[in-house]
């Protein structure tokens, strides 16, 4: 392909796509003017120190989440469970903290609902 021929290619392409370009112009002006733009550049411009800290403060998170998935997929297997068994497992610290949490849950789910 011709020099000349390219660049009449490329003002095709140009004149096609105008009003997506003159879109992402006004998005990156506004991001510019928001300070947004300058904070976007800098995450990408340290993007694997950056993910590198996000894996490392989340691990846990990470290794919870795994586990939760496990159980409710069923890939952990929970036989009878009686009530003595339950009893057992509250003397757990972690066990109460959990229960305490989704009792926190249920009530800002309830108290969300009470126009209903």
């Amino acid at each position: 392909m011709s020099d000349g021929k390219a660049i009449d290619t490329l003002v095709e392409e140009l004149l096609t796509k105008a009003d997506a370009i003159t879109q992402f112009l006004k998005m990156l002006q506004l991001l510019q003017k928001s300070g947004l733009l300058q904070l976007i550049v800098g995450f990408l411009e340290r993007f694997g120190e950056n993910m590198t800290f996000l894996v490392e403060s989340n691990s846990d998170l990470v290794r919870v989440v795994n586990e939760a998935y496990a159980i409710f997929n069923g890939k952990e297997e929970i036989g009878d469970v009686t009530f003595t068994d339950i009893l057992r497992m509250l003397n757990d610290k972690d066990v109460r903290r959990g229960v305490y949490l989704m009792l926190k849950l249920l009530k800002v789910i309830g108290s969300a609902n009470k126009g209903g």
